[in-house]
């Protein structure tokens, strides 16, 4: 694996993950990667792209109407996966042992955890 950073963009899962989804053009490759997301197949950058995306673009009035149902679920989806992913419930997470225990990455994802908090937030308002 690739890491240049610990941002969610910032290794090489990530960077194909962004290519496949700008290339299709498909919000499901977004939806489908936090849905269909298992620790065992260890592909925590690409969950971790899908969640920037869905933190950045994850606006009632940005998202597609198309998918506007699968907003709130996938916003607490995508939290529950972050949260494991530094808090693993068992040993199936390897996020942590993936990257050493970075306090660096675990910072990292603690951001994402409150801006997908803050996402889901505003929805209720």
């Amino acid at each position: 694996m690739g890491d240049w950073n610990v941002q969610p963009w910032a290794n090489d899962e990530a960077a194909d993950w962004f290519h496949s989804f700008w290339e299709n053009h498909d919000f499901t490759v977004l939806i489908d990667e936090i849905n269909d997301f298992d620790p065992n197949e260890e592909r925590y950058d690409s969950v971790r792209a899908a969640s920037y995306l869905l933190q950045t673009l994850g606006i009632a009035y940005v998202w597609p109407s198309a998918h506007l149902e699968t907003l709130k679920p996938l916003l607490v989806k995508a939290i529950s996966i972050l949260s494991n992913m530094i808090n693993p419930p068992d040993e199936t997470w390897g996020f942590l042992d993936m990257w050493g225990n970075s306090p660096d990455v675990i910072e990292s994802v603690k951001m994402q955890i409150e801006a997908l908090e803050a996402r889901l937030g505003a929805l209720a308002t």
